[in-house]
């Protein structure tokens, strides 16, 4: 006997980091269903627009004002995908990542259906973030999480997979600095935002000698290429070794069989099941 196959219909919210807009990218492009995706325009965009032309994602760009005004004509019917980009800036202060993406999944109600979060815990700034959602979002959310429902750390654990495949990473490789295709390819800005340049200006970051000084005293003596197959593969190795270069690192290339899209998969089939008719 036959059954009815319930399709998807509605809006779902992607907010990225651009960190991690390799996988969302993976996720549109995989997924065989008709889809409307939409853009809201900001500055955050810049790496995503070639990424999404290159391929061959069709998408409308469009205003954030005009889409929280209702003054968009993003259709309720069907499958409608939002994509939100966030600044990379946020992960400066986990205190601010926190309380700001929180305060901008508060205006997703209402205009959109489910929201996928393309965030890890970023310096645990998001920890609770699926407890806090279940009580303040009228809406449900979904976050890169394990196949035991454990959140993933950040842009690197992702890929991996697990917070405790990413440990035994760490185990393995220290004193290194991991370049995913997303990290090499906006090496410069992901460094100004971490931990260790905090309070730098970016004038300081472009002079090889301070910046190989600061990586020193953290113990940094090689840089780890983490192939994921996804995003900028055209200019990946290119930038690898270029960070390599300009920081005095020895690059090195992860081993294979640590990378997988476990939890790509994961955060989208459920973002999809909430817009389930």
């Amino acid at each position: 006997m036959g059954y009815e196959v319930k399709m998807e219909s509605g809006r779902l919210m992607m907010i990225a980091c651009p960190l991690l807009e390799d996988e969302m990218i993976y996720n549109l492009i995989t997924d065989p269903d008709e889809k409307r995706i939409f853009l809201l325009a900001n500055k955050n965009i810049e790496t995503l627009l070639p990424k999404l032309r290159s391929n061959n994602v069709e998408f409308e760009q469009i205003s954030e004002e005009d889409f929280f005004n209702e003054n968009a004509n993003v259709p309720r019917e069907g499958y409608n995908v939002i994509i939100w980009m966030m600044n990379l800036g946020l992960h400066s202060e986990p205190k601010d990542l926190a309380s700001e993406i929180r305060r901008l999944m508060l205006t997703v109600p209402g205009h959109a259906d489910g929201i996928a979060l393309y965030y890890g815990l970023c310096g645990n700034g998001l920890e609770g973030i699926l407890e806090w959602g279940s009580e303040n979002l009228p809406i449900p959310m979904t976050i890169f999480t394990d196949g035991e429902g454990k959140l993933c750390d950040d842009c690197i654990c992702v890929p991996l997979g697990s917070s405790k495949k990413y440990l035994s990473l760490m185990k393995e490789h220290t004193g290194v600095m991991y370049l995913t295709p997303a990290v090499a390819c906006s090496w410069r800005e992901f460094l100004y935002h971490t931990e260790l340049f905090k309070g730098m200006d970016k004038i300081d970051m472009s002079h090889r000698e301070f910046m190989k000084l600061l990586l020193d005293m953290a113990g940094y003596k090689q840089c780890l290429k983490i192939q994921t197959n996804l995003g900028d593969q055209a200019n990946f190795q290119e930038k690898c070794e270029e960070y390599a270069t300009e920081a005095e690192l020895e690059l090195i290339e992860l081993e294979d069989g640590w990378v997988s899209t476990e939890a790509a998969d994961r955060i989208y089939a459920q973002a999809k099941s909430f817009l389930r008719e």
